[in-house]
Parts: structure tokens; C-alpha cells; sequence
């Protein structure tokens, strides 16, 4: 499949909005306005980026739709270096040694965990007639659990899950129903309202967990109908957003398209500068906890912690971990040339 620069656009584009997201997060309860455009972007910034895992993963002719050897080198190696890599790393900072659970993802790890479950079942949602209405409701029901376990990252996986099958269903018109002129202009009021409604829940009605995924009516101290209420309001509020964010894209290449070709390089390694950030105290300057000063000032270091990851020398540098050569583990070493 020929590469379209909107794609790698919005796939840099959105792990960019994540590695600010998350730079931004310490912050969340010292400010309204930072807590609603953190929010904001968690609302859109995943599920994006989540929904272009799914396009992608389409079957393909001459293709099988559950590429084993693909999965063990992108999803399953990865995860395991990467599981032991921010487990030890977490001991350090916390002085505090333990074991390493491989099934308990650490950070960042849940979104590898996570992918590698939805790619193991496409199959399962090719088979069905409508298969987004049924991930919906798989989403949905899931709130009334009484708690997701730590294993998996059920909570994440579940709740996340319609937005994979949304990619598995999209196809190439859907796009260029977003490039239409009159869409594109309405693009920037969707992302406004989107900001105003999460203002005016933020902090009293809403806070991170609702947007992270990681608990249920019972977990965020809600009855289910009130968490199903919630749940579909900001399912389509990012929806909203997300179609938005899309639509304002350019959608020819730019100096900086190539790089939305390393965008899981910059989603997995980020983490670690951001620790090592934490533990200076930085986040302790009263003059850097403001909208006017922690905003272009902490997002500018995340914009450019982005681009620095996915520049070519960083790929190269870094490939032995996010690509680790397990070529001998593999029959057909040469699925690995081709892109995830």
C-alpha cells in the first residue's frame, strides 16, 4: 500500500498531541485551563491514533489477516523489552525493588498489549455483518464490571476497542468526505466545543480516568447508568473531535510527513524523558504551573521530545529496541521489511 501523506500526518500529529498530553498531565489539577486542554487532547489524540492502527490493520490481498511473524516482531518483542525496560526504570525512581509482571503493563506498554488483542482478532470482526455496533456495545457493557483487573489492561482494551474496529470499517471515501471544503471549515468550531464542553465539566464532572479508560462505574465511583451516560457523551464528543482533527489536517506531504513513519518510536520511548523530568522537580516551579507559562513552555518541549525520536538518526539509533532483530526466531524474516 502506497503511503499518503495524510496518514503519516495525522499519525505524527496525534502521538505529538500525546507526548504533550501526558507532559502537560502532572499539571491537571493546578489549572482549569490546562486541565481542559489535557483533557481535550486525551479526548481525541489515542482514538486517532487507535483508529489508524485499525485502517491499517485491514486485510489485504496475498496478505493473512493475523500475520504471526509481524505480531511477534512489532507487538509481542517490543512489549517484553519494553515491559522489563520501564519496570526496571520504575524500581529505580521509587528505590524500590519487586518482580517484573509480564501481563501487568507498565506506562506506556498497555498500548502494544492492547493492539496486539485487536489484532489477534480481526478475523473475528471481518466475520461479522456490523461489527462497530457490536465493539460498541463489548465497550459499553464493560462499565459494569466491578473492577478491571490489572492483567491485559482490560480497561483499556475494552474501552478503547471501538475505535480499532472503527478503523477496520472506514474506508478511503470516509476520509474524503473530510477533505470537502465546507467540512474542513467547520473543522476548528468542532474542536472548540469539544474544549467548552470539557471546561465545563472539568474538574466537577470529569477528570482523567474517565478519558485514560481504566475503570468502571463501580472503580470511579458512579452507578453504571450514570457511567453509561458519561461514557456515550464522550464517546461522540470524541468522535467530534476526532473527525475534526482529521479535517483540519493537510493532507499533502510536509518537511515534517516523514516522520509520522516513526510515530510508535516517539509513543513508546517518550516515557522516559518525561520520568527523568518528574523526578527533577520541575513540576514544583509555582511560575510554570499557569495556562500562560506551563502550556508553550512544557508543549513546546514535548513537540520537540517528538520530533527529536523520530528523526532518522533517533530510528537508527533506537531500532534494537523498538525493532529488535529477532529475525532468526521467524520463518519468513522478510515480513519484517514491510510496514506495520
Amino acid at each position: 500500500m502506497e503511503r499518503q501523506p495524510l496518514f503519516d500526518n495525522a499519525k505524527f500529529a496525534a502521538v505529538a498531541l500525546v507526548v504533550c498530553a501526558h507532559t502537560w498531565m502532572p499539571l491537571l489539577a493546578a489549572d482549569r485551563v490546562v486541565g481542559a486542554v489535557v483533557l481535550t487532547v486525551a479526548a481525541f489524540a489515542m482514538p486517532v491514533f487507535i483508529t489508524l492502527c485499525g485502517y491499517f490493520a485491514q486485510p489485504r490481498p496475498g496478505r493473512p489477516q493475523v500475520d504471526g511473524a509481524r505480531l511477534i516482531a512489532q507487538l509481542v518483542v517490543p512489549y517484553l523489552v519494553f515491559q522489563v525496560l520501564y519496570n526496571v526504570v520504575g524500581m529505580v525512581l521509587e528505590r524500590k525493588l519487586g518482580p517484573i509482571p509480564l501481563l501487568e503493563p507498565r506506562w506506556l506498554t498497555w498500548f502494544l498489549l492492547s493492539l496486539l488483542l485487536w489484532r489477534l482478532s480481526v478475523p473475528l470482526w471481518t466475520a461479522l455483518r456490523h461489527p462497530l455496533p457490536v465493539a460498541v456495545l463489548i465497550a459499553l457493557g464493560s462499565g459494569a464490571l466491578h473492577a478491571f483487573p490489572a492483567e491485559l489492561a482490560l480497561g483499556r482494551t475494552l474501552g478503547f476497542l471501538p475505535w480499532f474496529v472503527l478503523g477496520l470499517v472506514l474506508r478511503p471515501r470516509h476520509f474524503e468526505l473530510l477533505r470537502r471544503l465546507a467540512v474542513r471549515r467547520l473543522a476548528p468550531f468542532g474542536l472548540l466545543l469539544t474544549f467548552a464542553a470539557v471546561w465545563a465539566a472539568h474538574p466537577y464532572l470529569l477528570d482523567a480516568g474517565w478519558l485514560e479508560y481504566t475503570g468502571t462505574a463501580a472503580q470511579l465511583g458512579v452507578g453504571y447508568p450514570v457511567w453509561l451516560t458519561v461514557r456515550i457523551a464522550l464517546g461522540l464528543l470524541s468522535l467530534l473531535a476526532a473527525a475534526s482533527f482529521l479535517a483540519v489536517l493537510p493532507a499533502g506531504r510536509l518537511r515534517w510527513t516523514s516522520l509520522g513513519a516513526a510515530s510508535l518510536y516517539v509513543y513508546l520511548l517518550h516515557g522516559l524523558p518525561l520520568k527523568a523530568l518528574q523526578a527533577s522537580g520541575v513540576y514544583h516551579a509555582r511560575v510554570l504551573r499557569h495556562a500562560w507559562t506551563a502550556l508553550p513552555l512544557y508543549g513546546a518541549f514535548a513537540l520537540g521530545l517528538a520530533v527529536l525520536l523520530a528523526l532518522p538518526p533517533s530510528v537508527r539509533l533506537l531500532r534494537p529496541l523498538v525493532q529488535p532483530p529477532v529475525e532468526r526466531l521467524l520463518r519468513q524474516p522478510g515480513v519484517l521489511h514491510r510496514e506495520a
